[in-house]
């Protein structure tokens, strides 16, 4: 054999057999000791487009960059992900960008739907350009939307001023977004709905006054909170319970997200104290016929002979009497291991109050809804 071949073999082999350290898999020999690897040995160490950066698995590429002139990172807090929100374009069914606040404000986006349909309240023809400064005549650039303290608001509504919000975004679809909400003293953020250029004028013009709810999160985003709009003739058509009461709107959607109705849902409430509320009274909850689509025409009245005591197709009901010292939720139109989520809610004189209700867990279960 060559010499010059065997030399280096022999060198080879010796400073082998005299390595005094070895390495198991994913690491590797430094100055007799084992070290993590720069780079995955096991197909099980690190996942996809991942790579073992010393004992941690990191990505291979860098996080989501969003093109500044045409889209809006929006980041899911629980899970992390960002996605690229586009800021123009897209028509009615594009999302609107609903960034998470870093100031202790919240920001509140949605949609707004005629609550006499149940269809998105928008123009015809509508293409996603944002509402003129100056109010239209009709449609959603009529409209004028509030913040505010929701409790103030149904103790004293014409003495509760707003809360201050960034500028309120409305376009020709329907959508709003509220940015920058001022956390209220109270728990709950009421958002009013009525007419921009004729504010406080009752049930004339484009809607009757409407509030919505949702509880005050610091530093979060509020995302598609349902928002209505009801024509006056409409509200003042259901006879009872009546408008100059006030009348609170439960409305019972199928699933977590989305706007599929739950029809075979009983309203009930309870005691602030105890809740769950499972009580029910045939003389202050009114549904519509079983096949309505529309909110237009009650069933019979409450309390007489065959008088529907569950929603119908548009998974509505109508409540008298609702006060900050009941809690209210539903049962029926849903699987053993899910249940309807509780709130709280009022009646203010000449405001229908719309509070969108959806399934949720029962504790120790998993609602798949």
């Amino acid at each position: 054999m060559d010499m010059r071949i065997v030399v280096p073999v022999l060198a080879l082999a010796l400073a082998t057999s005299c390595k005094g350290v070895d390495c198991g898999e994913g690491t590797a020999e430094s100055n007799g000791t084992c070290v993590p690897a720069t780079e995955t040995v096991g197909a099980a160490k690190c996942g996809p487009f991942t790579q073992l950066h010393g004992d941690t698995c990191v990505p291979m590429f860098p996080p989501t960059t969003c093109d500044p002139d045409s889209t809006q990172p929006e980041t899911d807090l629980a899970t992390g992900v960002t996605t690229c929100i586009g800021t123009g374009g897209g028509g009615c069914a594009a999302k609107l960008p609903c960034p998470t606040p870093t100031d202790g404000t919240q920001a509140i986006c949605g949609q707004i739907y005629d609550f006499e349909t149940g269809q998105p309240f928008a123009t015809t023809d509508a293409l996603g350009t944002q509402c003129p400064a100056t109010p239209t005549a009709a449609g959603p650039c009529s409209l004028g939307i509030h913040a505010f303290d929701a409790v103030m608001f149904v103790t004293s509504p014409m003495n509760t001023p707003p809360l201050a919000t960034g500028a309120v975004y409305l376009d020709d679809c329907g959508r709003y977004k509220l940015p920058a909400v001022t956390q209220p003293s109270g728990p709950l953020i009421a958002l009013a709905i009525d007419d921009a250029a004729t504010a406080g004028m009752g049930a004339a013009g484009t809607t009757n006054p409407v509030g919505i709810a949702t509880a005050k999160m610091a530093n979060a985003a509020t995302k598609n909170f349902d928002a209505f709009v009801v024509r006056g003739a409409v509200a003042g058509g259901w006879g009872m319970p009546m408008l100059a009461t006030g009348i609170y709107a439960p409305v019972y959607r199928g699933h977590r997200t989305g706007t599929d109705l739950a029809p075979g849902v009983q309203f009930t409430f309870g005691p602030m104290a105890a809740p769950p509320p499972t009580m029910t009274d045939p003389n202050r909850d009114f549904y519509f016929a079983a096949a309505a689509t529309t909110r237009t025409t009650l069933d019979v009245p409450a309390n007489t002979s065959g008088a529907l005591s569950v929603t119908g197709a548009n998974g509505t009901a109508l409540v008298s009497g609702a006060n900050l010292g009941e809690i209210y939720s539903g049962k029926g139109g849903l699987q053993p291991t899910c249940m309807w989520e509780i709130h709280g809610g009022a009646a203010v004189p000449g405001v229908v109050f719309v509070q969108t209700f959806r399934p949720t867990d029962v504790p120790g279960m998993t609602c798949p809804l």
